[in-house]
């Protein structure tokens, strides 16, 4: 599949060739084997075959999700997210009253965003002896991601950019890898879910990770819809996190940059 082929298929799921260009390889490769599974020789007849089945397009759409991540991939993101922002989280809810933190982990992949949380929660409860319930979402599009998520085994090299105290503390040793510990894999939710065409999961989130999917892969109009979709569900003063090489689209949105780190916003009650 050259270039221009792969172009067209992305243009049919209304997908954006510059978020694709350095991880097109891969995906390509997919496709191409795909397409010979589905007794297809040329991309014309491939890209008929989806338009006419839609379980085809399904399984397509599955092969051009992209489910890199790694533990506290970004580093400066997690710092800023352990010294400011969950503080501030537990500060609103000793004036507003208990109840657990809810946060929602948009394009989940195979949970390692989810965990790196889990695991800075845990940590600040240990410094802090207190911490409130936390209850996250984490959803995506691709049920074999969340499989692997739910079920919480890394491989070794999965776990390069963790100190040895931290895999010694959160996770096990197992026969093929290493599987996060029971403790962590509580009140998370993994559901099959596409932000493009459904509505949020859950409502009034306290936090929303929006990271490397959304604003990387989709067309200009695809994303102003489903960001507006987005932010209904994230409560005013919550807290947007997106990737670290993506930009907030322009328009009128209702939100402003928080102090600390260019990645972080903050909902306001005014667009």
């Amino acid at each position: 599949m050259d270039d221009g082929s792969f172009r067209m298929l992305l243009g049919l799921f209304n997908l954006s060739w510059r978020g694709y260009r350095k991880v097109r390889r891969g995906v390509k490769k997919r496709i191409a084997r795909h397409m010979r599974q589905c007794g297809c020789r040329e991309v014309g007849d491939y890209l008929i075959l989806l338009e006419e089945k839609p379980e085809v397009a399904h399984e397509a759409r599955k092969l051009l999700t992209v489910p890199i991540s790694r533990f506290f991939r970004d580093q400066r993101l997690w710092e800023v997210v352990e010294s400011s922002v969950i503080p501030e989280l537990m500060r609103e809810i000793e004036i507003t009253g208990p109840g657990p933190v809810r946060v929602w982990s948009a394009g989940c992949a195979c949970g390692e965003e989810v965990f790196s949380l889990k695991i800075l929660w845990d940590e600040f409860e240990k410094k802090f002896l207190k911490a409130s319930p936390l209850e996250i979402w984490a959803s995506d599009t691709n049920p074999e991601v969340l499989e692997k998520g739910r079920v919480g085994i890394y491989e070794k090299t999965g776990l390069r950019n963790l100190s040895p105290a931290t895999v010694q503390n959160y996770f096990v040793p197992v026969a093929n890898g290493f599987r996060i510990q029971e403790g962590l894999r509580g009140e998370i939710h993994w559901i099959e879910h596409d932000f493009i065409s459904e509505s949020a999961p859950c409502k009034n989130f306290d936090m929303i990770f929006l990271r490397n999917n959304l604003l990387t892969y989709y067309e200009p109009p695809t994303k102003m819809r489903a960001l507006i979709q987005v932010l209904t569900a994230l409560r005013c003063g919550g807290f947007l996190i997106i990737g670290n090489n993506e930009e907030i689209p322009t328009g009128k949105f209702p939100l402003k940059s928080y102090s600390g780190y260019r990645c972080i916003f903050q909902k306001t009650s005014i667009p």
